[in-house]
């Protein structure tokens, strides 16, 4: 393991004691110890090793030292290390620390109908309540290290970012922690000790990465197995499939007509509608059309529908009879490393489409 410079490991180990060591960020990189030490890692080419030492010594550091430190290493692994090394220790110290901090966060309280006024407190109003005297009983030095905390989960999400949307593996991880999904979601939305950057790993983990989603068209008694990388939800996922049905219309034996499906610089339009009735395989048993209502919920995440024969699975009716559906604002990428993409696997058989619609 690369043995990190003394002068370095000295700015890492600086206390954290007066409000004026908060606005750390800045001050930082402003250091030769550091900025001398990124250039040196990048010239010689050792991210890795670094990396790999960060790992090892993240969790004995102050919370924002630690968490300054994985914005070094997430500039490295944008030039080239390996996104794998750092994010499970990264990934713990977050937990960690949004563990600590949740006893000083509460959503908002719901307003209340006036007329109808409940005799006791409702459970949200509570909470918040509990929250802010929870902030209010620490003396200065023990709420400076909570800001400090704080600072760091905001700070801790850049290089969680950098790491997440470069391997897949690293999302199949943060997806597997489903306690630590469920406390993102519940802290990125608090009011009482707010976070500035937290919602954008609750949107990632909401993303989808499968490399083989099942799409059924039964009009035709054809379908596809495709790789759907990097989709924000189903909408979005509806889009670039459409997409991927005006390219292959004559072999998915599709007959209504095709619209444009490209916008100006032959990217995928941030408006778009359902050209086809989406639903979920749940709609179709013994081969029949049973449940209408039973669609793919646009807004939803891609891998919450249905699954047959252990397959995520996607039905486009190509129908009339079906209602107007539009979006906006679903289709865009929300990080430059997210390159959503849906690719054709293969088609499948007119005895495979039976198979799943059965």
């Amino acid at each position: 393991m690369k043995a990190l410079p003394q002068d370095f490991l000295d700015v890492l180990r600086l206390p954290v004691l007066h409000e004026d060591d908060l606005d750390a960020q800045a001050g930082f990189y402003d250091r030769d110890a550091v900025s001398d030490f990124y250039r040196a890692t990048v010239k010689e080419g050792t991210g890795d090793e670094v990396l790999q030492a960060a790992a090892a010594l993240l969790p004995e550091l102050h919370p924002l030292r630690a968490a300054l430190f994985a914005i070094l290493c997430g500039g490295l692994v944008e030039n080239g290390a390996d996104p794998r090394l750092l994010f499970p220790a990264a990934l713990r110290r977050l937990d960690q620390l949004l563990a600590s901090l949740a006893p000083y966060c509460a959503a908002e309280p719901m307003e209340g109908d006036e007329e109808e006024a409940p005799e006791e407190d409702p459970a949200d109003v509570l909470a918040w309540r509990a929250a802010e005297a929870a902030l209010e009983a620490l003396p200065p030095a023990e709420r400076l290290q909570v800001e400090a905390s704080r600072q760091a989960v905001d700070l801790l999400v850049l290089p969680l970012m950098a790491m997440l949307m470069r391997d897949v593996r690293n999302h199949r991880n943060l997806l597997a922690d489903e306690a630590l999904r469920a406390r993102i979601e519940a802290l990125s939305v608090n009011g009482t000790l707010p976070f500035e950057e937290l919602h954008f790993l609750h949107r990632a983990a909401q993303m989808a990465y499968e490399d083989e989603l099942v799409v059924l068209l039964p009009a035709s008694s054809a379908g596809m197995i495709v790789r759907a990388h990097g989709i924000n939800n189903n909408f979005h996922a509806f889009s670039l499939l459409q997409d991927l049905f005006s390219v292959h219309a004559k072999t998915l034996g599709i007959r209504q007509p095709l619209a444009d499906r490209l916008g100006a610089d032959d990217e995928p339009r941030d408006s778009d509608s359902a050209q086809y009735l989406w639903l979920q395989a749940k709609a179709y048993a013994g081969g029949e059309l049973v449940d209408r209502m039973a669609w793919a919920w646009g807004e939803g995440t891609l891998r919450e529908n249905a699954r047959r024969q252990g397959k995520l699975v996607l039905v486009a009716l190509e129908t009339e009879d079906k209602p107007a559906r539009g979006w906006n604002g679903f289709n865009q990428a929300f990080h430059s490393e997210q390159k959503p993409k849906v690719t054709l696997v293969r088609f499948l058989t007119a005895d495979e489409v039976a198979a799943y619609l059965a």
